[in-house]
This record gives C-alpha cells, structure tokens and sequence, in this order.
C-alpha cells in the first residue's frame, strides 16, 4: 500500500476541461490553501510498439513543471541535462517489450485518428531515457509516465484529466470543497477489494491473537497456582520468621514482574536474532511475479515495544490475579496449623 501510494498517490480527482476552465482555478486555489502535495496529468490507455511489439499500456502525461513524486522526481533530477525528459519506463514493462535507454518507442492511439489517407490511428515517438522499479508488480507492468505535451499533442488538446495527491488531508472535507463535476477518489476506494482482503487477514490475526493470549494467560495462571503451592511451606516459614503478609506480598509481586521482563525481554532477543538469520539465509520461496520473493521482515521500534508490553502486560495482569487467587484459597495460619 505505501509503496503503490507513493506513485499513485493517496487519492485522485478525476476532471476533463481544458485549462483555462474556471473549475481548475478554483481546484488549485482549494489544494494550494490546504497545503497539499499534487500533481497534474493527462492519463490514457495506449498501445506502445517497438519494432514488431505491441503492447498496451497505461501512459501517465505528467507536467514537469509541477510537483512530481518522489520515485520520478529523482529519475528527472538525475539527468545531466536540465531538458525535459520524454519517459520513464519501469524496469518490468522495459524487460518485457525488449529496450534499454536511451531507445526510441511509439505510443498509438487507437482512439484517435486522422482523416489522412482514411482513418490512421495517431501516434507519437518517444525516448525513453530512464527505468525505475516501484516494486509494485501492477505498476510496473504496464505504467509508464512521460512528458505532459507529448500526450496532449497526440490527442491534439490541452486537457489534464487526473490530479493526483500525495499529501496526507482529511478527504471528506476537501470532497465537500470540491466543484462540481470534479470526483475524488482515495487509494482505499479504487483498491476496496484489496483493502477488505487486508481487513479479513487482520480480523484473523487479531483472533489469533486473542486465542493466543487466552491460552497464555490460562497457562500463567494454573501454572502459578501449582507454583504457589509449592512453596506455601516457604512463604509460611518467612511469616513465621517475621515477615508481614503486606511483605511477604510485595516481594512475590516483584519477583513475578522482575521474572516476567526477564523472560519477555530474552524472548524478544531470540526472536530477533532469529528474524535477522532468517532475512539473512531463508530461500526465496515464492514465485517470480512476487516482488518480496521472501518471507517479509519489518523490524521498527514501534514494533519492538508493542512485542514487549503487550505480553508483559498479559503476564502482569494474570500474574496478579494468580497471586490473589492463591490468597483467597490459602490462610498461611491454616497451613501452620495444619502442618503442627
């Protein structure tokens, strides 16, 4: 989802006027006050032929002079030159139609056509002069992005029909500013199969979840109380010697907290050094089409101290109601004189 967000931005407007239409003024005014981070396009649906291959593709007209993001706007800064670059080709889609940069294509379109010597569908040349990887297989078979008028001289008009952002905003306020005939769609919208498949495998994972800790808790607890019993000979010898229930009490709870960081804490170091030998050597175990070809590994900070409070959170809570379960059902005063 980041990786697609990233070049397709959070959501897009879609909108067909020409430039001097009042609607634009009146979209940009909204986007510049909201302080967001846009783009201006022309998209259509091509085909690209290079020598005897043809191939459909998606064709992103970008203007340059605008905000481009962040994976083209490093391919555009890079060139030595400061011209305009004619496209940007993902390395997949290049793979597949056979060119390496610097290599001359033709964009046709079907769609439009001259009336010259009958009806000739139009074409355009293009250079391609750089190839990227977004790593989102989707895109990067059949995406290409070029030069804004190189798309509007093929369709012979001044049209942008996509506005892309890329900056986060609250969406429902900005489609309650928007003019009419203007549609505005986020990621999570186009891609709504995709995200309830995301949903459905996390309503799992947190069931799982849940089971598991369920479990865990269940495990504490018994095994604390067989614990427990174990040693009310020893608990009732210290009260015997001296000590106060309050501190007798106390220190049990320090010594099941201190036991619960040291057991979570060499938890969590195993499994990293497990995770990072894992990254390391695993075999790649899904096909080609797969950009993560591996089992995926994300190790944050975040995610560190999410991984040690949740279940040292889990063994605190059921440590204690062990230990006050244990209270209830056991009189160190019986056990005394039952034992005498």
């Amino acid at each position: 989802m980041v990786r697609s967000k990233s070049v397709l931005g959070k959501a897009t407007l879609y909108y067909k006027a020409p430039k001097n239409d009042p609607g634009y003024e009146k979209l940009f005014k909204i986007l510049d006050d909201k302080k967001a981070l846009y783009s201006k396009e022309y998209e259509i649906e091509l085909l690209l032929r290079y020598q005897t291959f043809i191939t459909p593709v998606l064709v992103h007209g970008i203007d340059q002079n605008g905000y481009v993001p962040d994976l083209l706007r490093v391919e555009l800064q890079s060139s030595a030159s400061q011209k305009k670059v004619d496209a940007i080709m993902p390395i997949e889609l290049a793979y597949k139609v056979g060119v390496a940069p610097p290599e001359t294509l033709t964009m046709i379109s079907p769609a439009h056509v001259d009336d010259l010597l009958g009806d000739v569908p139009r074409s355009q040349s293009i250079q391609v002069e750089r190839t990227i990887s977004t790593e989102v297989p989707e895109i990067d078979l059949y995406h290409i992005w070029v030069r804004l008028p190189l798309v509007q001289n093929l369709i012979q008009s001044h049209l942008i029909n996509r506005v892309r952002i890329y900056s986060d905003m609250d969406f429902k306020e900005l489609r309650s500013l928007l003019p009419s005939g203007i549609q505005l769609k986020t990621w999570e919208e186009e891609n709504a199969t995709l995200v309830w498949a995301l949903k459905l495998e996390s309503t799992v994972m947190i069931f799982l979840f849940a089971a598991m800790s369920l479990l865990v808790s269940l495990c504490i607890t018994s095994g604390l109380l067989i614990f427990f019993n174990k040693i009310k000979s020893d608990l009732a010898s210290f009260w015997i010697l001296g000590a106060s229930f309050s501190k007798i009490d106390r220190a049990t709870k320090y010594f099941l907290h201190l036991m619960s960081i040291l057991s979570i804490g060499t938890g969590v170091g195993c499994g990293l050094v497990f995770l990072w030998l894992f990254n390391h050597y695993a075999p790649e175990i899904m096909p080609d089409v797969f950009v993560d070809r591996k089992i995926p590994i994300l190790i944050t900070g975040k995610g560190l101290l999410i991984s040690f409070l949740v279940p040292y959170a889990i063994s605190s809570v059921f440590s204690i109601f062990a230990l006050n379960q244990f209270k209830r059902e056991h009189d160190l005063l019986d056990h005394v004189r039952s034992v005498s």
